[in-house]
């Protein structure tokens, strides 16, 4: 299995339960993901990944392996990286380059500016759900990858979950901008077409404004529907597994008591 190369910081912990340490993985010397967890269940050692807690009032994953394969390789090297004792470093050279793969799907609702989500695939290995694209008071666009929200002595911090390196900050945040533009661009220059056409002259400031949000709208709604689409019909059993294996997981995760202490992470609503 090709993959970039990875690095692995890893920091023990103590008096937190079942977890054992926080991890940051860097991917391809382009993004660092932090914090991952070192849990121990009654199978032994497993990987809690960083998460959010949506608007439905569940907890989500914003970074995972995408294969059981590719989970089983970044848990092999995690560990290889983790000491009761000490911080560890281990470098993991590849041979892939960097390769992110951008989707975007427009949010079918315009409430507080929110354009849509992207999603984030990197070298087929690991996907980065989550991030969102707002138009921003100037009418220019702008993206906000996850964060993370802790208590610390009674006051809430906020923290990033990923960081970047050799400007991928600036490339994916305008390579998700350009996914979201380029479609759009193209369905509001035939709508501009038929309605000049049916005009028979230049359309006013305001008759392009109703034709832009009309295009936005449908073009929402019909991603919607083919997301929900989608999702139904992709329920297959080895989906299902993973589900409640997923669910599993996450339980032991909670039982743990991360998050209800007050001094211990808490993840919010963000």
């Amino acid at each position: 299995m090709g993959r970039p190369s990875i690095k692995v910081n890893v920091w023990p912990v103590t008096g937190k339960g079942k977890v054992l340490a926080n991890a940051k993985v860097t991917i391809g010397d382009a993004i660092s993901v932090y914090p991952i967890k070192i849990l121990e269940g009654k199978g032994g050692y497993y990987l809690g990944m960083p998460r959010v807690l949506d608007r439905d009032g569940e907890y989500r994953d914003v970074f995972f392996p995408i294969s059981g394969d590719a989970r089983h390789a970044l848990t092999e090297m995690v560990l290889q990286a983790y000491s009761k004792d000490r911080p560890l470093f281990r470098d993991f050279p590849g041979d892939e380059e960097f390769r992110p793969e951008i989707t975007v799907r427009p949010y079918r609702d315009s409430l507080h500016d929110l354009l849509g989500y992207s999603t984030i695939v990197l070298n087929g290995l690991f996907r980065i759900e989550n991030v969102r694209l707002y138009q921003g008071e100037n009418g220019k666009n702008f993206v906000m990858f996850p964060e993370r929200g802790y208590r610390d002595e009674g006051e809430v911090v906020i923290r990033s979950i990923f960081e970047f390196k050799n400007d991928w900050d600036k490339r994916l945040r305008a390579d998700i901008c350009k996914k979201y533009e380029e479609p759009r661009a193209r369905g509001w220059e035939e709508r501009i077409q038929v309605a000049r056409g049916e005009k028979e002259g230049k359309l006013t400031y305001e008759e392009l404004m109703d034709i832009r949000r009309q295009h936005d709208a449908e073009r929402r709604n019909a991603a919607h529907e083919r997301e929900e689409k989608t999702e139904s019909e992709s329920e297959e059993p080895d989906q299902e597994e993973q589900a409640r294996e997923e669910q599993t997981e996450n339980q032991e995760y909670i039982e743990t008591g991360f998050w209800e202490e007050p001094t211990e992470e808490t993840y919010l609503v963000l």
